[in-house]
């Protein structure tokens, strides 16, 4: 049966975001100019939901009455002004089901009209393992292990986790975090999470994003058979603002319209701002939100020390591959203990970057903490000073002991 919701919102912007969740959720919209126009659709048919912005309707407690009295099941959300929330809290008695203050949290949004419309995102029933398919990273039955980035750390773990929850969104993921963080193994691990082990992706730079490229790399991506393909916009905070508008309407155009066979798969990275929260970007991070609800937060390398000699090894594997002339094998306990130690501000950038040069400059099978001279001269921050003194009694111990 057809869910209806009805709205009334003056703000275009604030309609239009509104709009679209309710219509995410399900609901067939219906949106009034004025709390008449709005009396009168409850007059003529069932809204299980109705979303008023304050200041809309002159009497709010008159016009609850009135609508609950032709429809009494209806449920009503108010939209206010955080300065407005004493008039607002006399509303609950009057037949007011639940209220959000702006600035809105999307994700508060999502949960408030979910509830209302006593609906819940449909469980995605898991495909059979002959089908490319994949489970939980870290269940007791699944199949599926990560296999682009390390995840021995809690942190990393919790992110994979959020990441496979993930996949099930009709648009895609925004990837949060510190410069220099995984994020494009991040989205080739997404992708991977859909079937495809190899992570293939579109790279599209905020320089070339442009809603006709994207576009035409999805229509051609239509026309072939298997996964579909991850599309990866890194340095979203670079964007010119005359992308902005057009990207969010296909965005939003793509999110009602969903394909069910080859849904859309953007994978967005930022750096801007603070982790725990988009809307403190600006009005096109909020808006983004609303229609990419699901955020994820790299954690930054400091945050996942357990992770760190894994990723030198699987770099060092690689490096050794594909430039067999490089000797370097191995490396030192003293001094891995001593890269375990660092802060990394730079994160997994700094450190692939220091094991290349440790690798082009080690003459022998084993690198040592002479091989990472630049790093080890650079002591301006106090736990880094801390790592250089541990390595260096270290050294002296095994020196002797010698």
């Amino acid at each position: 049966m057809q869910i209806n919701a009805a709205l009334c919102i003056p703000e275009a912007r604030l309609r239009g975001l509104f709009s679209l969740l309710l219509t995410d959720a399900g609901a067939l919209v219906a949106s009034c100019p004025d709390g008449d126009e709005m009396q009168r659709v409850l007059e003529t048919r069932f809204c299980r939901l109705c979303v008023i912005a304050h200041g809309a309707v002159p009497d709010l407690e008159e016009f609850l009455a009135k609508a609950r009295g032709h429809s009494p099941d209806t449920r009503f959300l108010l939209i206010a002004a955080r300065e407005e929330v004493d008039a607002v809290l006399p509303l609950f008695s009057h037949g007011l089901s639940d209220a959000l203050l702006q600035p809105i949290n999307p994700k508060r949004a999502v949960a408030a009209i979910h509830k209302l419309l006593g609906a819940s995102p449909a469980p995605v029933s898991p495909p059979s393992q002959g089908s490319g398919a994949s489970f939980p990273p870290f269940s007791s039955e699944g199949v599926h292990r990560p296999v682009h980035l390390v995840a021995r750390s809690a942190a990393m773990r919790r992110m994979l986790n959020e990441l496979w929850a993930a996949r099930t969104d009709p648009v895609g993921v925004v990837l949060r975090g510190e410069p220099g963080v995984e994020f494009e193994l991040a989205a080739r691990e997404f992708q991977a999470m859909g079937g495809d082990a190899n992570g293939g992706l579109v790279v599209i730079g905020a320089a070339e994003l442009e809603v006709e490229t994207l576009a035409t790399q999805i229509s051609l991506d239509r026309l072939n058979e298997g996964p579909p393909r991850t599309y990866f916009i890194p340095e979203l905070e670079r964007l010119r603002k005359e992308q902005e508008k057009p990207l969010l309407e296909y965005l939003r155009r793509a999110r009602r319209h969903r394909e069910k066979e080859k849904p859309l798969r953007v994978v967005f990275a930022t750096t801007s701002g603070d982790t725990a929260d988009l809307s403190g970007d600006g009005e096109f991070l909020e808006e983004l939100q609303f229609i990419v609800p699901v955020v994820v937060n790299v954690p930054p390398l400091r945050e996942r020390r357990e992770d760190i000699e894994a990723i030198v090894r699987w770099v060092l594997a690689d490096l050794t591959a594909i430039f067999p002339s490089y000797r370097a094998r191995s490396v030192h306990p003293a001094a891995m203990q001593w890269l375990v130690a660092r802060t990394w501000r730079g994160n997994h950038q700094e450190l692939v970057a220091a094991i290349r040069q440790a690798v082009s400059d080690c003459p022998s099978r084993e690198i040592v903490a002479a091989h990472f001279g630049r790093l080890t001269e650079a002591r301006a921050d106090a736990e880094e000073v801390a790592a250089a003194r541990v390595l260096a009694a270290v050294e002296r111990a095994a020196s002797r002991s010698i």
